[in-house]
């Protein structure tokens, strides 16, 4: 039998294992929306293992080179035909069909922290790219679509990774996973030695990513992950909807109505939900006004852009009536929603800091 050589430096060997622990992260965290910050800082960790690998590969390490990856590209539909007998050839690093999922593997990860960093900017006002917000908040919905399909493909990938290393496990005995973890591998007659400058970029990667992920874990709220969004002031912005409103319940932000709910609404106060809320005439005029501009259609914020998105035909004349609240909370319980304050209409019950107009993933508070 052929003697195994060392092929995988501690240094790639590392990296994979980071990789995994923080694109495994990123995907649990994915629907925890109170978990945000978590789920960008993986995020992150995996922006900044893929770039440094990207340089990696143009240092001249044997087996891990970009260009011993693609020349291997044309030999893949050989290497599936023969995938079942034993003339599939001999390959130093990777297989052909292996080559081709790195190339692929790295091109959607870029994609994939790119477009989640573009989202996390123009849609939470957050972040790195928090100043797009109020300029491209009409990319949110396509950038949230590129995320969310290359994300899906980046995972059907994964699966298929994982099928193919155990199918290859089972029927041809690879010694690959073992390999992942020594660094050793049969099908080269000779071990990779790193030269002192690759020494010194390995420990670099290495450390800054570890480093990255230690300082994350102790400082989530950074410059990385930094809230743009600004408190409302309702008594400064408009004392006569503090008063008025406020007056009989919690002060909702106008962005999470469109205009014409807000116009019917005001044009029906002496049946306000089964209440008279009518107010003298100019007070309701400057009411109205206020609401007017400040509405959906005025607004950059995440829920102002979906509730328009999803508005349908008919006008909602309460926020729980639009189909966007609705398919949130659809998983949400009476007892949760009455936790606090008894109707699932006062949103304070698990957004804390809407007093303030401002309704974040991060700051969620869930009941139970």
């Amino acid at each position: 039998m052929q003697e195994k050589k060392k092929i995988w430096s501690i240094y790639t060997r590392l990296f994979h294992i980071m990789l995994i622990t923080s694109v495994v992260t990123s995907y649990v965290l994915i629907d925890k929306e109170n978990q945000l910050t978590e789920h960008v800082l993986a995020g992150y960790i995996v922006a900044l293992l893929i770039s440094f690998r990207i340089i990696w590969g143009f240092l001249g390490v044997k087996c891990s080179q970009h260009e011993d990856l693609v020349g291997k590209i044309p030999l893949v539909p050989r290497y599936f035909m023969n995938y079942f007998n034993k003339d599939r050839g001999s390959y130093m690093g990777h297989n052909p069909a292996s080559a081709l999922y790195v190339l692929l593997i790295m091109t959607l990860l870029i994609i994939v922290t790119l477009s989640g960093s573009l989202f996390y900017g123009i849609q939470e006002n957050a972040g790195i790219f928090a100043g797009l917000n109020e300029s491209y908040s009409d990319w949110m919905l396509l950038i949230e679509s590129i995320h969310k399909i290359s994300t899906t493909v980046l995972l059907v990938f994964i699966l298929s990774h994982v099928t193919g290393v155990v199918l290859n496990l089972i029927f041809n005995g690879s010694d690959v996973i073992l390999g992942m973890i020594t660094g050793k591998r049969r099908g080269t007659d000779f071990d990779v030695v790193l030269t002192l400058p690759q020494h010194i970029f390995g420990i670099v990667w290495i450390t800054s990513a570890l480093s990255l992920g230690t300082y994350f874990y102790y400082n989530p709220d950074n410059i990385l992950t930094e809230d743009k969004n600004i408190e409302i002031n309702f008594r400064k912005e408009s004392y006569e909807t503090s008063s008025g409103c406020g007056s009989c319940h919690m002060i909702y932000p106008a962005y999470l109505l469109p205009k014409q709910s807000w116009n019917e609404m005001m044009d029906n106060l002496e049946n306000h939900f089964g209440k008279d809320a009518s107010r003298p005439k100019e007070e309701t005029q400057l009411i109205r006004e206020y609401l007017m501009n400040n509405a959906a259609e005025h607004s950059t914020k995440e829920a102002a852009v979906k509730i328009l998105d999803r508005l349908g035909e008919k006008t909602p004349t309460a926020i729980t009536e639009t189909n966007y609240w609705k398919e949130k909370h659809k998983n949400i319980t009476k007892e949760e929603f009455e936790a606090d304050y008894g109707i699932k209409s006062d949103c304070r019950t698990c957004h804390k800091t809407i007093r303030d107009g401002l309704i974040q993933d991060k700051n969620i508070k869930f009941k139970y």
